[in-house]
Formats: structure tokens, C-alpha cells, sequence
């Protein structure tokens, strides 16, 4: 199963309202995959809650070192980078966001996410957790 960054983030940086079910989602994948861009979109919301929500910085390394470690296979973005882009123009979509769909279609799985826009453009490949 591929999981979208902010499924991550509910989970490693314990957000009340979205805390459990990210757990539950990591605990049930039987494989995680995620395109290598994971970790940098995650390093970017983790600086953002250090910045504004007062994370403490160690809590924010800890979760980025995490994240390695959930992770069971990573995929290149350079290596699903032409049909990233393919969906993102078709969908009209962010490229960001087509990379964790491209990743899907490689490893041919579904996408997990709390990403509505994307789960209504992709709904063969993206699972909308609630």
C-alpha cells in the first residue's frame, strides 16, 4: 500500500482527531511504499509544525527518522516521473501528489490518503480514509 505523506504526519506527530486511524492504517499495510519525494514533503510539514504549532525540533527529527523506518520499499521519483506527470495534467492535479499514484501503479496497489481532491481524480487507485 502506498501512504500519502499527511497519513504520516497524523501518525508520527500524534494529531488528536486523525491520530488513530493513521496508526491503524500503518499497522494493517502489509508492505508500505512511498516515491522517495515522501520524505522531503514530510521534512517540509514538520518544519511548518515546529514553525507555527511550537513541535519541538526533537520531536520532528525523531518522526523524520521514523518515517525511515516504516517505509518498506521506496520508489525513485525519477523512475515514475513521466506518468506523474501524465496524471497530473490530465487530472489537473498536483504533481506532488500524482508521484504517490504513479508509485501506486508501479507497485500495483492503492494509495491511502485524507486527500479528498485526489481520491475523487484517482478513485481506482486512492483509498480516502475518513
Amino acid at each position: 500500500m502506498v501512504i500519502d505523506t499527511m497519513v504520516f504526519a497524523y501518525a508520527l506527530l500524534h494529531v488528536e482527531d486523525k491520530y488513530e486511524q493513521s496508526i491503524s492504517a500503518l499497522e494493517s499495510a502489509a508492505q508500505i511504499v512511498a516515491p522517495d519525494s515522501l520524505f522531503a514533503e514530510l521534512g517540509n510539514v514538520v518544519w511548518q509544525w515546529i514553525q507555527f504549532r511550537q513541535l519541538p525540533l526533537q520531536a520532528g527529527l525523531d518522526a523524520l527518522q521514523d518515517v525511515e523506518a516504516l517505509v518498506d520499499l521506496t520508489i525513485p521519483s525519477s523512475h515514475i516521473r513521466d506518468v506523474a506527470l501524465k496524471l497530473a495534467v490530465e487530472a489537473s492535479h498536483s504533481f506532488y501528489d500524482t508521484l504517490f499514484v504513479a508509485a501506486a501503479i508501479q507497485a500495483d496497489t492503492q494509495v491511502l490518503t485524507f486527500d479528498i481532491k485526489l481520491a475523487n481524480k484517482f478513485r481506482d487507485r486512492v483509498i480516502l480514509l475518513k
